[in-house]
């Protein structure tokens, strides 16, 4: 993994453990994807949802003149788990020839 990436993660991570009232607790967490192939993404839609996420977009976006695919699912964000999931992400990125752009959540402020 890019260390840049791991530092990232670490230090939103850190973010959320400050800010938020209850860090610990599952939460929803959005992954993006762009591509500008329609087919590319819709096929990278269709497995992200055998692989159990939540196609919550998946369409041209104007504000991105790209294909965009964002894909929920909820779990606690711990910082093994997340850059396993970069990892995965990014591989599954390369095998359908899109861009994995990274991922949020949501804090919910104490």
């Amino acid at each position: 993994m890019d260390p840049i990436i791991k530092k990232m993660n670490r230090e939103i991570l850190g973010f959320i453990g400050h800010m938020d009232h209850d860090p610990e607790k599952p939460r929803p967490v959005t992954f993006w994807f762009y591509n500008d192939d329609e087919q590319k993404i819709y096929r990278l839609a269709a497995r992200l949802k055998e692989n159990g996420y939540r196609i919550t977009y998946c369409e041209y976006s104007e504000a991105y003149c790209n294909y965009l695919c964002i894909a929920e699912k909820t779990f606690t964000t711990e910082a093994l788990l997340l850059d396993k999931l970069c990892i995965d992400m990014h591989i599954l990125a390369e095998r359908f020839g899109v861009e994995f752009d990274g991922w949020e959540t949501v804090i919910e402020p104490g």
